[in-house]
């Protein structure tokens, strides 16, 4: 699993450095959120293969995006032209700046009698068109600099999103596979699940709790307070009637897109109920930790529908495992000392 992880936080230095201002540490590096995250493996072996199961957040996408979007967008975007393209932006403001340029142009003489008017006092005056034109030329100069600059950076940016989506690509993927065929003598196959929200999988979300608060341990309350608002929960569906409703929709369509929908709206498990998270360790603001501190937060409840609610039979696995249950337990250190979190993320 650590070689899958390192292949997947691999980084292009020539392009970061030219966006980057200050470099980046990497210890900072390690613990930083712009990364895409990625759950434990579910390695299920064959005689000739092995199927591995990873569930992927894309984070540094949506990184990439919002840069894009706030450096460029912000002037222009509106509620309802909301996909605007970037490039038309940039051209209409070289074209109004050609515009003004164009009339300043015209407009000579009467600037330079109004100038002239306005500085009589003064030692300075503008008697010849050759500093007006020395003027137009270095706006037009400043002007043609920061549309080429914006679109070097957006360029860039493009780059950035280009790299971090063929990470997901076959193309890229093989040479990852050769070297875990080398390993385990079989063929591999990955199955990789993209989720568009971190905290449908309980590995994803403590992982991001985990490096925040080694991160910025002093904003602890912070921290755990912000991802408990974040953590959407759905109402829970008690009645009886949506599954036999299901049953004689399905049998009487014959419709496959309908089919489809139907069947992906009533998946079990889609939705997140409730998570539970206990963190305990060195976590005090004081740079000597005399004794460890625990901190609770839940929402929602991790109880099952179909058997604690609904009176419905449900599935049961080996172990202590429940199937509604995702259970995670991380630990991490810090200058003070260490510190470990459990976690609970329950579906319906």
């Amino acid at each position: 699993m650590k070689i899958i992880k390192s292949f997947f936080s691999l980084y292009n230095k020539s392009l970061e450095k030219t966006i980057r201002t200050k470099r980046l540490l990497l210890r900072l590096r390690r613990l930083s959120s712009n990364r895409i995250y990625l759950s434990k493996g579910e390695f299920k072996h064959t005689n000739n293969s092995v199927l591995i199961n990873i569930y992927i957040f894309n984070r540094q996408k949506y990184n990439y995006l919002s840069k894009l979007k706030n450096i460029y967008l912000k002037n222009f975007l509106t509620k309802k032209n909301i996909n605007i393209n970037i490039i038309k932006t940039l051209k209409s403001i070289y074209i109004k700046g050609l515009d003004s340029l164009r009339e300043v142009n015209k407009d000579k003489y009467l600037l330079i009698k109004a100038i002239n008017i306005v500085e009589k006092n003064k030692k300075y005056k503008i008697n010849t068109f050759k500093s007006l034109s020395n003027y137009t030329i270095y706006f037009y100069k400043n002007l043609l600099n920061l549309t080429m600059k914006k679109l070097r950076l957006y360029f860039l940016y493009k780059q950035l999103i280009y790299l971090n989506k063929s990470k997901l690509n076959y193309t890229y993927l093989r040479l990852l596979k050769k070297h875990l065929e080398n390993l385990y003598n079989k063929n591999v196959e990955f199955n990789l699940i993209n989720l568009n929200r971190f905290y449908l999988n309980s590995d994803i979300l403590f992982e991001s709790v985990k490096l925040k608060l080694t991160r910025n341990k002093r904003k602890m309350r912070k921290i755990l307070n912000k991802i408990k608002d974040k953590i959407k929960i759905n109402e829970k569906n008690l009645s009886l009637e949506s599954t036999t409703q299901v049953e004689n929709q399905l049998n009487q369509i014959n419709d496959a897109k309908l089919l489809k929908n139907i069947i992906f709206n009533n998946l079990k498990y889609r939705h997140v109920s409730g998570f539970r998270l206990e963190a305990r360790g060195r976590l005090s603001r004081r740079y000597t930790a005399s004794r460890s501190v625990f901190k609770l937060k839940y929402k929602g409840n991790l109880l099952n529908l179909d058997s604690s609610y609904k009176r419905l039979s449900s599935v049961v696995l080996k172990g202590n495992l429940k199937s509604n249950i995702q259970y995670t337990k991380i630990n991490s250190k810090t200058r003070i000392g260490s510190f470990g979190i459990k976690g609970w993320v329950s579906g319906n």
